[in-house]
Parts: C-alpha cells; sequence; structure tokens
C-alpha cells in the first residue's frame, strides 16, 4: 500500500455518517449497547436542615453533615473539624434559642463555596436573649482580638480550669470553632427576631492542607 494511500484512509470512526458522528459525540446521547452516560449531573453544594430543639436531633444533624462532607472527597480531619463545628452551634441554638411552639424550629445550613465552607444556624429568640447575645458578642470580638485563635484557646483553657464544674457557660465552644475549625464567627439578628450564627472556614488555608 502506497504512503499516499495510507495516509488518506479513513477509519472505521471516519466512514460513519456526519449524523452518527454527531449523536457518538454528544456526551447527552446513549445509543443501544451503551452501559455510561458521559454527562453528570453536578453534586449539590449545600445543604439545609430543618432541626428539633432537642438534644438527640445533634447527632442526626452530625452524621447527614459528614455524610454530605466526605461526598466531596473532603479530608477526614477537615471533616470532624467541621462536624465539631456544626455540633456546637447547634448545641448553642438548642441552649439560647426560644421554642415557644412546636413549630418552632432550627435551620442549619451546610454550604460548599469555591474558597470557603460556610456552616450557617438559625433559630428564633426575644427579648430574654439579650444577656447571652451581649456575651456572644463579646466572645467573638475578644476572640478576633487574637492573631492567633490557638492564644485564645489557651487563654479560655486556662480560665476553664478555674470554674466550678457545673459552670455551662466557659465560651470554650466557640474558641474551638475558631482555632481547631479554623473558622471566622459572625452573628446578626433579623427583624423578626432571628438569630443567625455563622462559622466560615476558608478552605485554602494551613488546616485544609
Amino acid at each position: 500500500m502506497s504512503a499516499f494511500r495510507k495516509k488518506n484512509r479513513r477509519s472505521r470512526k471516519d466512514r460513519r455518517s456526519g449524523e452518527e458522528r454527531r449523536k457518538f459525540d454528544d456526551p447527552k446521547f446513549k445509543g443501544p449497547g451503551t452501559d455510561i452516560i458521559r454527562e453528570q449531573k453536578p453534586m449539590k453544594r449545600s445543604i439545609k436542615l430543618t432541626v428539633s430543639p432537642s438534644w438527640d436531633e445533634i447527632e442526626r444533624v452530625r452524621n447527614e453533615s459528614d455524610e454530605f462532607l466526605r461526598s466531596h472527597m473532603l479530608p477526614h480531619d477537615t471533616v470532624d473539624a467541621l462536624t465539631m463545628v456544626i455540633s456546637e452551634l447547634i448545641e448553642n441554638g438548642v441552649k439560647y434559642g426560644v421554642f415557644k411552639s412546636p413549630e418552632n424550629k432550627m435551620i442549619v445550613i451546610l454550604n460548599i463555596g469555591q474558597s470557603v465552607i460556610t456552616v450557617e444556624v438559625i433559630n428564633p429568640v426575644d427579648e430574654t436573649a439579650h444577656y447571652h447575645l451581649t456575651r456572644l458578642d463579646r466572645a467573638i470580638q475578644w476572640i478576633r482580638g487574637h492573631q492567633d485563635p490557638f492564644e485564645a484557646y489557651i487563654e479560655r483553657l486556662k480560665e476553664v480550669s478555674k470554674r466550678p464544674l457545673h459552670d455551662e457557660e466557659s465560651g470554650l465552644g466557640l474558641v474551638r470553632i475558631a482555632y481547631e475549625g479554623g473558622a471566622i464567627l459572625d452573628f446578626f439578628v433579623g427583624e423578626d427576631n432571628i438569630l443567625n450564627v455563622s462559622a466560615v472556614s476558608n478552605l485554602e488555608g494551613e488546616f485544609w492542607r
């Protein structure tokens, strides 16, 4: 066979009609005998969970959040730290939220962005929550005042060691979120007396490597 003929010889695929080739190259096309569709649905980047104000609900939310995070192939340490963040924020909501009727629920939102992961816990409050909100604001500002969250963690541990065992207002959970979760804390109260507490973790920080 001459070099010219070899160069211009069409493969079996090339000899198919233009319509057949278009179908084959179309990722949405699935012909007879085809087992795999090339087009895949994008993974969900966020979940929203409705939570009853019960301590038993914390484990359920932990499990569902853990499954969601692992589905995105995040490192095990990252998933463990984020589930801790979620647990601490839910505990805070259960402890200080105001649930006057069975319809009052907490909302947990977990969102995986391009460079950050955001955890939000939303719960109702009323005028009796003023003291808690003041303490929450002071705690967050105190944590932000430290250049390294580890320093805040050590200081708070020293304070906790001097407190009575029954003292449940140590604020250590918030410091754990900042240090172990590598997260920036914030909160606001809406006009409808809905408290939104958020923790934003940077995906590009050393914590995620």
